[in-house]
């Protein structure tokens, strides 16, 4: 039934069952930490596995839900006590709020993560994950069941490990130092996690956390005596050593959980401008190798071969074979320089130039420090082919078409002269080329037409 069901209805089951814990705990006089610990794990990793989120993720997502679900529970139930006299009703409803606000917490960060994401996944896709993610999560429940007889021992007998940790928190110089020098750790250890070495990785932050909360415990709890002695006590180096390792493992663990989601989005930023490319590229390439521009290249020269204008054929090859050749350059680059996408259009006009001697006319009107700026490859000639394609091209009534730059943006515009004989036209390219600059640098391709004009302005980046 979980595998299917939705994760709100997740968050709303396990909400019911925190209050039927908290309920029947109460009417038999039973502690119920334990078991709420339980059902807010089992909730923590359902909602991460029906995410797909991996499996370190998921680890570090237990431990904070964990220490945020006790402290918001702590402090909820502390709030509503003011407001409901009935001790039962008030510890129902703040673990009942307390899951809530969990639960959709974790939905909230999933989709801030995978911001388009698939279809949730199913809880049996990996076998091998699941199995791993059930020894993590037995760990840290085995970790949090020592932590409890711990709190509950003689040595916080008379006060409790949250005073402790109040103490590092409400200390500015200690919290500083604690961040810092997790980021730098987070930071160094992830560079290790991507060769492979999970294992290693995990020792380096266990080893980290000891050694951190080791010299913060004793800094914590050293006491002087006159000017020179110094002596620290065991039990409450003992105290404040558990309370660090505790502030410092959610710390770490929040740090990771931060950096994991930019990297992730950073990720997904690059695959959608790697797929965009893509698109792009097909059309580009669709737009330029069709039969109808292959065929109208090959009848011009073979005219050129058969009226023995040699000369001029071997231009027309060339600048032929130039366009190819840019067009097999730019195959791999995002962006290029506008006087580079302005030598492309030319040699694109010149062989235009051939097949329609006096039927257009282009013009440029682009400075120097626009020319040093970036377009998308072949995007603006693009544009340019077209101007011929959905015009007619005449002698009496040229084809004018104007490319100039002003404010950060390059403009692309036409006399519209309609053929007799509309062509077809599927509207990709300029799909592609506004999802390609929307996707790079969210700025939007403008696009005005009249019964007179046709103008096209994309951003100069």
């Amino acid at each position: 039934m979980l595998r299917t069901m939705k994760s709100s209805g997740v968050i709303h089951l396990f909400a019911l069952l925190h209050a039927l814990v908290v309920l029947v705990c109460q009417w038999v006089g039973m502690d119920d930490a334990l078991t709420l610990t339980i059902f807010t794990m089992t909730m923590t990793v359902i909602l991460c596995l029906k995410k797909g989120m991996p499996i370190d993720i998921v680890a570090v997502m237990v431990i904070v839900v964990n220490v945020v679900g006790f402290v918001v529970g702590t402090l909820g139930a502390g709030v509503i006590r003011h407001l409901v006299d009935v001790e039962v009703t008030a510890r129902i409803l703040s673990t009942v709020l307390t899951t809530e606000l969990l639960g959709w917490t974790l939905v909230l960060l999933s989709r801030l993560t995978y911001k388009k994401n698939r279809v949730e996944a199913d809880l049996s896709r990996s076998d091998s994950k699941f199995r791993w993610t059930l020894v993590i999560v037995g760990v840290i429940l085995v970790l949090r069941i020592g932590a409890a007889m711990l709190f509950s021992s003689p040595l916080y007998a008379d006060t409790s490990v949250m005073e402790f940790a109040w103490k590092i928190l409400s200390s500015s110089p200690a919290l500083i130092t604690y961040v810092c020098l997790s980021i730098i750790c987070v930071r160094q250890l992830q560079r290790l996690s991507h060769s492979g070495h999970k294992l290693l990785v995990w020792l380096g932050y266990m080893v980290f956390v000891s050694v951190i909360s080791a010299v913060g415990a004793w800094c914590f709890s050293i006491t002087r005596e006159g000017t020179i002695t110094i002596a620290v006590e065991l039990d409450t180096f003992l105290r404040y050593f558990i309370a660090s390792i505790l502030v410092e493992t959610t710390i770490c663990c929040i740090v990771i959980l931060v950096g994991s989601i930019f990297s992730i989005r950073k990720a997904m930023q690059f695959e959608r401008i790697r797929a965009a490319q893509a698109q792009y590229r097909y059309a580009t390439l669709k737009q330029q190798v069709n039969p109808h521009f292959l065929f109208n290249s090959l009848n011009t020269l073979d005219g050129l071969v058969c009226e023995q204008r040699i000369g001029q054929a071997s231009d027309y090859i060339h600048k032929l074979a130039h366009m190819y050749r840019y067009m097999l350059r730019c195959e791999d680059e995002a962006l290029v320089p506008l006087r580079e996408e302005i030598d492309f259009i030319k040699e694109y006009v010149a062989l235009q130039k051939v097949r329609f001697a006096n039927g257009f006319e282009v013009s440029y009107d682009v400075s120097d420090t626009a020319m040093r700026r970036m377009v998308v490859p072949c995007a603006v000639q693009l544009l340019v082919e077209n101007a011929f394609k959905h015009n007619a091209v005449t002698a009496d009534n040229p084809l004018r078409i104007l490319i100039s730059a002003a404010d950060d943006c390059l403009i692309i515009e036409n006399n519209v002269l309609p053929k007799y004989t509309r062509a077809a036209s599927t509207g990709l390219g300029q799909k592609y080329i506004r999802e390609h600059y929307h996707t790079l640098s969210a700025q939007d391709v403008a696009i005005e037409s009249t019964a007179e004009h046709y103008r096209v302005v994309i951003p100069l980046l």
